[in-house]
Order: C-alpha cells, then structure tokens, then sequence
C-alpha cells in the first residue's frame, strides 16, 4: 500500500495568552504507591511502563540493590571526629571504568552539590571566575548552580550574572546554523570563541565551561562531531577547566560508553555524577585529578564515601555488568531509533530523531517542512500516553521534545510497546484534527469530528496551506 504522510493543521493563536500546561494538565495526578524494575503501580494497581525515571538507573526498587543497602543495619556516618571508617570497595570499583586522568572522587549528596563543588575546584585551581555554559542548559537546584542554568534564567526572564557567559546550543536541526551548512560546526565554535574573547576584552578570566556532553533538557541535541572536542580545546587555551556534566548521560547510559564524554574523543578535567550512582540513593561524585583535588586542603575531608554509598553504588555496578544493562541500551537504543525512523516516514509531525541507547529525543512539529514547534501537539501525546498505561516527559525551550531516558532494564517489548502506542495515538490526533480542521473551513460539521483539548485548528500557513486529505493514511 502507498504510503502517505499525516499533516497536522496548526491551531489559531489563542485569545489569551495561557501556557500549554494550564490547557491540558490533568487535574488529578498519578498516585503511584510502588515500583518495580521499569514499572509503576498507582493506588488502584495499574502498572504503568516508565519511561523517563533515568534517576533508578538499573530499575526501582531492584532486588540487589535493596538487599545490598538494607544490610546496612550498622551504618552511622560522624563528622566531629576523624574516624576511621575502614576501606571502602566503591571508590577503586568507580575508578576501573574512569579515565586514569581522573584518579580521585569526591563524594557528596546530589548533583546539584557535585556542580557547585566542581565550581569551587575550578576557581581555586584558575584563580578565575568566569564560567561558560550552554545556552538553555540546566546544571541543578542550589543558588550557585542555579546562575549556571540557563534554562532557569530564560524561563523566568531573570538577568544572568554576569560571570557566566552562554554559547550558542549547537542544534543543527533547529539552531542558529543547520545540517544544511557544511560549515555549522566551525560557525559554532567561532560564534564561541568570540563570546570567551570579549571575557579576557572585559579584564575577566574564565575559570571553567561546564556541559553536559549530550545537552539533555535542551532536548536531548546530540553536539555534532568535533564540537567538544573544539571547546574543551580552545576554554584551555584561555585557562579554563573543561567540566563534564554526566547527572543524566553517564554509567553507561548511552551503551556505547560509560561516559558519553568518550564518544566524543575527550577527557574534562573535572567530571560529575549524580544519584544514578546508588540507584537513586542520595549520592553524587565529583571525579578529579589528585593536582585539582589537593587544592580544596583540609576540606577534602567533607567530601568522603559512606558505608552507605559503598554498599549501593557497589550494588549499582555489579546488577549494569553482570545483567549487561550497557548491551542493553545499544540493542533497544536501536530497535527504538528504527521503529521511531519509521513512524517519521509516516506522521508529519515528528521532524527529528535524535540520541543514543536510552537517551532520545523526538521533536514534535506542525510539519517536517515549516519544523514549526507543536508544544500542544507533544502534551497530547503525553496525556495520552499516560491513558495507554506509559509515562513519558516533554522538553525543551518550546517543550516539544518528547524524552526516552528509561531504567536500564527497558526491554525489547517494552520498546514495541512504547512505539505501538505512539503510533496509535498520532493516528487518532491526526484523524481527529483534519476533520476538525475540514468542519470549521467548509462551515459544515464532518462526520466523526470531535472537540479536542487542542481547541480551534486550522490548516497550516507557510507553504502548508493544501487543504489535508480527509482519507485515513493507515500504516
């Protein structure tokens, strides 16, 4: 059967100017009492498949993991006197799948802490003070962290400090220079060096650039080849520590590598991990060199391992290696890329795919051709999914990214069902749309129309004017 692809009409503009989230957020929210692996149970017992829950890296609740922590009958922590705790077996366990570069951890609660500790060894080992970061990147919840998000800055119209400097996000599906320019990524970069020369213009130093080498709120944009290795080179010719933000992207998420900085050719010099560690357990990393680790004196005494923080993220390693979650991720990463692949062929609506293992990202639009952002589109498909029993989250500045970032156990079925679902529904909003779409231009109602939570459509401008076919495009 001839393929054809569903075009969505784009809604009028709204009277009043009323975020997404206050038009279709559900009034009642998911009372989930327990999890399991990739599933949650909600107070009537409705298993639901997760999705997004990157933080329960290996899966919730996992046995091992449980049993490890709940043997820690005897664990106590004392920060008055130097006590000697005996030797942990986590921090040389961590250290095997690290760079050599990268000798001494410290540890601490929760990522946001790890950034601002990273920041403070970055200062002291530069004497600058200068950071730059990424525009609308999110690095974390506490006050320091929070000047380093971008995202949090623009969201709120909040002036940024004037110590931190954004660079462009190297998008090349939506940013300032496309796939279509064959010289994007050099445009990237010299828009960057320009932005770390008018640092130096200004009589500033630049102490760092923290990234997290595949941008993850911004909506999962994979930096095209070169990008970081360019900017890890060119912030140290002007002094900077390189930081690699790995809260969400690292232990093995992306499949191919621990770290998803080593897909991209280069070492930071100062990485951060967050509660993937311990499976959710309130335990992040910062990993350095002994040289910038020394220079915190006394103070790396506060930043030690627990016998809590030995026994969970021991656990965490042992399930990834011997369950081969990292496997795992390359062969459903790529069952999930090419059923996605194929859906884009067919719905007009999804206008790129991007990621690996299980970081992915889908970018909703009103057509492939205008790539105009439909956040309305992607709430829809999010409520919707939650009605099929899955959850799923969406992103980015125009919140029109659909993110995949699942526990590690995500299975072959899982990825089936997940895509099943997604076709089913883009099928039904398409169909559902047109119709509604033909009814208002024609002024007659069409049989099968009904009102939507999208409210009023109507068919795309910008060279997607054609009236859409009311014929149903099955797959």
């Amino acid at each position: 059967m001839e393929m054809c692809k569903h075009r969505i009409p784009r809604p009028a503009p709204p009277k009043s100017r009323r975020c997404c989230n206050q038009l279709t957020q559900p009034q009642t929210p998911l009372r989930i009492v327990r999890a399991n692996y990739q599933y949650l149970y909600d107070y009537p017992n409705n298993q639901y498949l997760d999705c997004v829950s990157n933080v329960a890296h290996v899966g919730h609740c996992h046995p091992a993991v449980v049993r490890a922590m709940g043997a820690m009958d005897t664990a106590f922590t004392c920060s008055v006197w130097d006590i000697d705790y005996g030797e942990f077996q986590y921090p040389k366990e961590l250290q095997k799948i690290l760079p050599e570069e990268l000798d001494t951890l410290l540890f601490c609660d929760s990522g946001s802490e790890a950034v601002d500790l990273a920041l403070q060894l970055s200062r002291l080992s530069t004497s600058g003070t200068d950071v730059i970061v990424v525009n609308h990147a999110f690095h974390g919840a506490l006050d320091s962290v929070h000047q380093l998000s971008a995202k949090i800055d623009q969201s709120k119209s909040r002036p940024k400090a004037d110590w931190v400097h954004c660079v462009a996000l190297p998008d090349l599906y939506r940013g300032q220079y496309q796939s279509n320019d064959p010289l994007a990524v050099d445009k990237y970069i010299a828009d960057a060096k320009r932005v770390m020369d008018s640092v130096v213009q200004e009589g500033k130093k630049i102490a760092c650039f923290i990234a997290e080498p595949m941008l993850t709120i911004p909506g999962c944009i994979v930096p095209p080849n070169t990008w970081l290795k360019e900017m890890y080179k060119m912030v140290r010719e002007f002094g900077g520590l390189c930081i690699a933000d790995e809260v969400q992207t690292g232990l093995g998420r992306i499949g191919s590598h621990y770290w998803s900085f080593q897909a991209h050719d280069v070492t930071p010099d100062i990485l951060i991990i967050g509660k993937s560690l311990g499976n959710g357990y309130p335990m992040a990393s910062v990993v350095t060199s002994n040289k910038i680790a020394a220079l915190l004196g006394e103070r790396i005494r506060e930043y030690p391992c627990t016998k809590m923080m030995d026994a969970a993220g021991c656990s965490v390693l042992k399930v990834l290696q011997d369950e081969q979650l990292m496997e795992n991720a390359v062969e459903v990463g790529a069952l999930l890329k090419t059923e996605l692949l194929r859906l884009q062929q067919e719905y007009d609506c999804i206008g790129n795919i991007r990621g690996t293992g299980f970081m992915i990202g889908i970018e909703i639009v009103w057509s492939q051709l205008s790539k105009r952002p439909a956040p309305e589109i992607a709430e829809q498909i999010v409520q919707r999914m939650r009605r099929e029993y899955i959850i799923i989250a969406h992103e980015g500045k125009n919140r029109n990214i659909l993110l995949l970032m699942p526990p590690m156990c995500f299975t072959l079925k899982n990825a089936l069902m997940f895509c099943n679902s997604l076709q089913k529904i883009l099928f039904e909003l398409t169909d559902t749309m047109i119709l509604k779409a033909l009814s208002l231009i024609t002024g007659r109602p069409i049989e099968g129309t009904i009102e939507g939570r999208l409210g009023i459509v109507q068919p795309q401008r910008e060279n997607d004017d054609e009236l859409p076919s009311t014929s149903k495009c099955k797959p």
